[in-house]
C-alpha cells in the first residue's frame, strides 16, 4: 500500500500563497490519491478552496503528526534552492511547480487564489467605508503596505537589512502625495504605525481579514511582501516596488506595474542556501531602496498614471 504523500509547506505567508497554484494542479492530477498538505503557520490562507482546504492541516493541530505524518512520506518544496528560481529564470509560483509536481512546463500552471467567505466580506466593505468615512470620502481606495517581513523596528526608525522594504522618509513622502488624491489604508502591523504618518487609515487584523481588504479596495502599492500576492489572487491592480529581489523572482511582472531604483546592480539574495553569502549580498544592495525625493515624485506619478489607466471611478 502506497504511503500518503503529505507537501510540507514552511516559511511566509507570501510563500504559501505562491505555492496555491502548484498545489491544485497536483490536486487535479492525483485526485484520487491519499495526499495532503500541512504549513507551519498561514494554513487558512487556503481555507475556502475546495480542491484544498480538507487536505490541508496547520502544523500545530494536535495529532498532526502521530496521525496524518507518522506514516506518510513528507517532500518539503524549497523553492529558493531551485536552479532556474536563483538563476531569474521564473517565478516563485513556477517554482513550486517544479518541486511539487516535478515539471518545468507551467503552461498549465495557474494564478494564485483565494476564497472569502460573506463575513468576511462583509467586514472588509465596512472597513473601506470608514476609511473613506475618515479620509473625505476621495472614491478610489488603495491599501499600502510599505514594509516586509523582514523589517524591524529600532528605537523609532524602521529598518529592513534585506532591503526589500521602503525607507520610512520615502514612505512617508509617498503617502503624503497619494493622500491628495485616494483614501489610503496602511497594511501592517501595528508596530509599524509611524507617528509622522498621518496620512493611512491604520486597524488591526488576520491575514484573511487583510485579503478582504484588498480585493474590496481599488488598488494595492507594496514591495516584495504578502500583500501583493494577496492582490494577484483578487486581479487587483497594483505597483509593487522592488528592492534587493529580482521581480521576476518575487512578483508578477506581467500583470503589475513594477517599480525599481535606476542605476543600482542587484546581487541575488541566496536565501536558505548560504548565510553569509546572503548577509554579504544585502551589504551590497543596502540603497536599492533609498530613494531621494524626485524618484518619490516620480514614483507617485507612475502611481496615478497606472490608476487612471486601471480603475474605474465607482
Amino acid at each position: 500500500m502506497a504511503k500518503r504523500k503529505v507537501f510540507y509547506i514552511d516559511g511566509g505567508a507570501g510563500r504559501v500563497i505562491a505555492a496555491i497554484p502548484a498545489l491544485k494542479k497536483y490536486a487535479k492530477l492525483h485526485a484520487d490519491e491519499d495526499w495532503g498538505v500541512v504549513i507551519g503557520g498561514w494554513d487558512s490562507l487556503l481555507w475556502g478552496i475546495p480542491e484544498l482546504q480538507d487536505r490541508t492541516y496547520s502544523a500545530d493541530t494536535k495529532g498532526v503528526f502521530k496521525n496524518f505524518l507518522f506514516d506518510a512520506d513528507i517532500e518539503t518544496p524549497e523553492p529558493y534552492r531551485v536552479n532556474a528560481y536563483f538563476q531569474q529564470q521564473i517565478s516563485l509560483a513556477e517554482a513550486f511547480d517544479v518541486e511539487i509536481n516535478k515539471t518545468t512546463d507551467h503552461s498549465d500552471l495557474g494564478v494564485p487564489t483565494m476564497v472569502l467567505n460573506k463575513a468576511e466580506e462583509k467586514n472588509a466593505s465596512n472597513v473601506v467605508a470608514d476609511a473613506k468615512q475618515q479620509q473625505g470620502n476621495k472614491p478610489i481606495t488603495i491599501v499600502i503596505q510599505p514594509f516586509g517581513r523582514s523589517a524591524r523596528v529600532d528605537r523609532t526608525d524602521v529598518i529592513d537589512d534585506s532591503s526589500r522594504s521602503l525607507e520610512p522618509n520615502a514612505y512617508i513622502q509617498l503617502v503624503k502625495k497619494l493622500a491628495t488624491k485616494y483614501t489610503l489604508v496602511f497594511f501592517g502591523e501595528q508596530q509599524f504605525f509611524l507617528p509622522q504618518d498621518t496620512y493611512t487609515f491604520k486597524l488591526q487584523t488576520d491575514l484573511r481579514g487583510w485579503a478582504a481588504i484588498i480585493e474590496h479596495a481599488d488598488y494595492f502599492v507594496g514591495c516584495d511582501s504578502v500583500g501583493q500576492h494577496m492582490a494577484r489572487a483578487f486581479d487587483k491592480p497594483g505597483t509593487v516596488i522592488v528592492g534587493s529581489t529580482f521581480a521576476i523572482n518575487t512578483t508578477y511582472p506581467n500583470y503589475f506595474q513594477i517599480i525599481e531604483k535606476d542605476g543600482v546592480e542587484k546581487v541575488y539574495s541566496p536565501i536558505r542556501i548560504s548565510g553569509l553569502d546572503g548577509h554579504l549580498a544585502d551589504r551590497l544592495n543596502d540603497r536599492c531602496m533609498d530613494f531621494n525625493e524626485k524618484e518619490v515624485d516620480d514614483i507617485f506619478m507612475k502611481i496615478v498614471s497606472d490608476i487612471d489607466k486601471k480603475v474605474k471611478v465607482k
